[in-house]
């Protein structure tokens, strides 16, 4: 395994974000009887971590999107709950969703640092009513109710019959083809591509160095974040606030986070002229998912 891959494998659900759930493309959970826990919340993105974008950004649906489509799937699912003798309530708006690159390349934001080490913190405090909001609403629905709502539960796999399953249907009903995998597996390979460029391993050393001088030895921003030391608590211990403010400051004296965007910019970008054809695909998708959501919401 080379040792970009390694890295990428260690870390990728910090450092890409690709492993959340996608809300719109998965039901939420219903479980009837659950008492929903209290709403905490975390720092909403700064300024720094909403300029991280990457030609990628374009393509794929950003957590506000994913907002969207899910409060239009909602609405939809009024009227089908009705027909089967229910109301359903629509959840709150959420205005303050992360942008899609806020942890790419791990912590970036002091206040996260500070308040969360490398622990995942908390959504946004409209996310976080959202969610809640959504707990709350799914957890006090009777079986029945979550049946007509998301379909029955059968052996290990559920019916497509439920009111969400009918509401993102009639969503996608004419989204056209694209190769969304490709993409996917295409965010990873810019990823590792990134890693092997000279410009940013000049600045990942420049990095360990600055690191080194305030005694910590690792090699690259993923290796601090996955520290097996950090699992083994639920809050973030003061340890690991020091590494994890300090992993911050060196990154930005180094310039590391402009310099590790501008290379996947470059490669990104060549990658979508190379594969025009493709990639429209990908725009086209994604543009009449959200007009169908927006229309809907209108």
């Amino acid at each position: 395994m080379s040792a970009s891959r390694g890295l990428r494998r260690a870390g990728i659900c910090l450092v890409t974000g690709s492993c959340g759930l996608l809300v719109g493309c998965t039901p939420p959970d219903a479980a009837p009887g659950h008492t929903p826990s209290a709403v905490v919340a975390g720092p909403t993105a700064s300024t720094q971590a909403r300029a991280l974008l990457l030609p990628y950004d374009r393509y794929e649906m950003t957590p506000t999107d994913l907002l969207v489509i899910q409060a239009a799937e909602d609405v939809l699912m009024v009227p089908c709950m009705r027909t089967h003798g229910w109301s359903w309530k629509p959840l709150p708006h959420a205005g303050d969703a992360d942008p899609p690159n806020r942890s790419r390349y791990g912590v970036i934001e002091p206040q996260v640092a500070e308040g969360y080490g490398y622990h995942q913190p908390p959504p946004p405090p409209g996310v976080a009513r959202h969610e809640a909001a959504e707990n709350t609403r799914n957890t006090g629905l009777s079986q029945a109710e979550a049946d007509a709502a998301f379909g029955r539960a059968t052996g290990h796999s559920a019916s497509v019959n439920g009111c969400w399953k009918k509401a993102h249907d009639r969503l996608r009903r004419q989204v056209p083809a694209s190769d969304h995998a490709l993409l996917n597996e295409l965010t990873l390979r810019s990823f590792d591509a990134s890693l092997k460029n000279s410009l940013v391993q000049k600045e990942l050393a420049a990095w360990n160095s600055c690191m080194k001088r305030s005694g910590f030895a690792y090699a690259t921003p993923l290796d601090a974040a996955n520290d097996p030391a950090w699992r083994k608590t639920k809050r973030p211990t003061r340890h690991e606030v020091l590494v994890a403010v300090t992993d911050v400051r060196c990154k930005g004296s180094t310039g590391l986070i402009d310099n590790w965007k501008q290379t996947e910019t470059t490669w990104q970008q060549d990658f979508v002229d190379r594969h025009s054809e493709a990639f429209q695909a990908l725009a086209r998708a994604k543009d009449v998912w959200l007009r169908a959501a927006r229309a809907v919401l209108r």
